[in-house]
């Protein structure tokens, strides 16, 4: 048994290191720091040859873990608080933006929790996956504390929503390409320091179908890349930092994550979290004052945030932000999506 362990580990390790299988190796990638703790448990096993068994089962449990831990480090905490009564008089810092995202697992997500909780999450904007039409009462709930919205529950596969205290310029949802993952967006312009475009999706599982996630990613990564300015991508990406799919993203679009240590599955029937799923982008316009998970609300995903802080322009000196498009341009073609939709409907407002 401990022979196979040390074998299978090996294996998948050269397979997301080597990239050999391709879109396969991002089936097992998000567990590359699992693969490295059970060899270890197995190679150590063997050496000792006493009590093989009780060895290997010790080493799986501490790698077990020791994710949990990291996860639960960054657990459980709230970005400081805007809106809190001791705040009620003071100035909202004119370039600060925090966003939230969640996951409200559809099959079996606790509603009265997860109302609660974003009730009182002190965010400006949040974002909701798999929220479908029995889950879409959340957002009337939440109107006195999320008056903006924008959403799509009613319109199959599209499953996602987008609440924000801050009033929206423009918005809508679309897909991103024929048969490729919905998205809802928004326009805000906080502290009326210039726009700043979010936009919130999901991608499909490489577990359930690789090669789909692949080209979801590979999908969105274009259509990204073609939103200049100030732009935030939140969403159940459904990839890993050790992924693949996770690092084309970063190179064609030049986001960045707004943390990679945030494991925020699996968070049911106990918060033991060990892998990152859930993902907050950011482009170079903004600083990450602050990031991190919240604690279970009644989901199989943890909340993840990000308090994000806008770059004065005098970090740009002499020139604007360089375009993302231009930035990604040796590392995708450059055709564009197209038109996804109908006016304030659909993707045609993101066009710069």
């Amino acid at each position: 048994m401990a022979l196979g362990v040390l074998a299978l580990a090996n294996v998948g390790l050269v397979a997301v290191v080597g990239g050999s299988v391709g879109s396969l190796a991002d089936v097992i990638a998000p567990f590359t720091g699992h693969l490295m703790g059970f060899g270890l448990a197995a190679g150590v096993a063997l050496l000792v040859h006493g009590r093989i068994l009780t060895l290997l089962a010790a080493g799986i449990a501490a790698t077990l873990a020791v994710h949990a831990g990291l996860g639960l480090a960054r657990c459980c905490q709230a970005p400081k608080d805007l809106y809190g009564p001791a705040n009620l008089t003071a100035e909202m810092p004119l370039h600060s933006l925090t966003v939230l995202n969640l996951n409200t697992w559809h099959a079996r997500g606790d509603l009265g929790r997860i109302e609660q909780y974003l009730a009182t999450a002190p965010a400006d904007v949040v974002v909701l996956s798999e929220l479908d039409t029995a889950r879409s009462p959340l957002i009337a709930s939440l109107r006195d504390v999320y008056p903006h919205h924008v959403e799509c529950t009613n319109e199959p596969p599209c499953a996602l929503a987008m609440l924000s205290r801050l009033p929206l310029e423009a918005s809508g949802s679309a897909r991103i390409a024929e048969g490729e993952p919905s998205f809802v967006w928004a326009r805000i312009n906080p502290g009326h320091q210039g726009s700043t475009t979010i936009i919130g999706t999901q991608l499909n599982r490489p577990s359930g179908n690789p090669w789909k996630h692949e080209v979801e990613m590979r999908e969105l990564a274009q259509f990204v890349r073609h939103i200049d300015g100030p732009l935030v991508l939140a969403g159940n990406l459904n990839t890993s930092p050790w992924s693949r799919s996770f690092r084309a993203l970063r190179l064609a679009t030049g986001l960045s994550p707004a943390g990679t240590l945030m494991p925020s599955w699996p968070a049911w029937p106990i918060a033991l979290p060990q892998v990152a799923l859930d993902h907050i982008f950011v482009s170079p316009e903004f600083t990450v004052a602050a990031s991190g998970t919240g604690p279970a609300v009644g989901s199989d995903h943890l909340p993840v945030w990000a308090q994000l802080e806008r770059r004065p322009l005098a970090a740009y000196p002499g020139r604007a932000p360089r375009s993302r498009l231009a930035a990604a341009s040796a590392h995708l073609g450059a055709e564009f999506p197209g038109d996804l939709g109908g006016e304030h409907g659909g993707a045609r407002d993101l066009s710069r």
